[in-house]
């Protein structure tokens, strides 16, 4: 121990007194800590561990009380970093819970996001080994309950977002919505709620009349056009969540390309042609570079348009094809 109080340059009665404290991590302050870690092999590591272990059980716990069984081989295994699926778990409990609050609405307007997104939607998902709740039922119940109670303050933005993550992700698995949401048809926050309901209706659904009956929308709805240009680059980071539902004249579109060439290869042919009918023509107009990936796009619409069965949404990627391959 007196290694440990020379390496880290700790009193040897502070390193004493942790030493014989299971709780030591709990109770050891910042500065101290950052001491030990910097100088002690194996600390840092242990630190972050710990402290991961301590709040997934604790949520695991509490969800449990709730109803709902966490699939702990699920949770470790999955790709995405812990501290996002440890959220998602929070989100989940905040849902169950039916807590229409302000803090549920800000917390969850956070999954606003591609990786957050991801995270949550592996607690809606009902496919064993994927979805991290055993049976995720409870979750959708709830979530459908808890929805329309997130519109009843005035205009908030954070519940605009947090509406349209949850109707999103149920919309996902269950299809079409009952609920009724209880907004101003002709306010953002309904165009932007209609579209987290239509892109999961279009995910789990693999309706092309939805599809074309989206785009037939935007074209003679400006607001519903507007919401839609600044969905991605704000899914994506690109841009700054605003309450205007505005963006800045001048935008690249790195991150959105990066999502909208994964989403190409991902999902089913009736989102490709909503992509290649609605959103890709959409930002082409607010980045013809296509945020410097414009040769990557030409090339997965040639590579998914060959392989799409739908004879429509194939003539709509050949002719973008070419119209890209007239910038590039």
């Amino acid at each position: 121990m007196s290694d440990v109080a020379a390496f880290s340059g700790l009193d040897e009665s502070t390193v004493f007194r942790l030493w014989d404290n299971v709780e030591w991590l709990d109770r050891v302050s910042g500065r101290s800590l950052q001491s030990l870690m910097s100088s002690i092999p194996g600390i840092a590591e242990y630190s972050v561990s710990h402290s991961i272990r301590k709040r997934r059980d604790e949520l695991v716990g509490d969800l449990r009380k709730e109803g709902l069984s966490v699939d702990l081989n699920a949770l470790e295994n999955s790709p995405l970093p812990q501290q996002l699926m440890l959220n998602a778990l929070e989100a989940a409990l905040h849902i169950v819970r039916g807590e229409a609050t302000q803090k549920t609405s800000s917390f969850i307007a956070r999954f606003w996001g591609s990786e957050q997104d991801r995270a949550l939607e592996t607690l809606y998902s009902p496919e064993p080994g994927r979805g991290i709740l055993r049976d995720p039922r409870a979750l959708h119940d709830s979530s459908i309950d808890l929805a329309p109670r997130l519109t009843r303050k005035a205009y908030s933005l954070h519940s605009i977002l947090a509406l349209n993550v949850i109707t999103h992700q149920v919309s996902k698995v269950t299809g079409p919505l009952d609920a009724d949401l209880g907004l101003d048809g002709a306010g953002r926050g309904n165009a932007f709620t209609m579209r987290g309901v239509v892109m999961g209706q279009l995910i789990s659904g693999n309706d092309f009349e939805l599809a074309e009956k989206y785009r037939r929308e935007l074209d003679t709805t400006p607001l519903y056009a507007a919401v839609e240009e600044w969905a991605f680059p704000t899914y994506s980071k690109d841009g700054r969540v605003s309450s205007d539902f505005t963006l800045p004249s001048s935008l690249s579109l790195r991150n959105t390309a990066v999502e909208i060439l994964r989403e190409i290869v991902a999902y089913n042919d009736a989102y490709l042609y909503y992509l290649v009918s609605t959103y890709i023509p959409l930002a082409m107009k607010r980045d013809p570079a296509f945020g410097g990936k414009l040769a990557e796009l030409i090339q997965a619409l040639e590579l998914r348009g060959a392989d799409c069965k739908d004879k429509r949404t194939r003539q709509t990627c050949n002719t973008l094809v070419r119209r890209l391959k007239g910038i590039a």
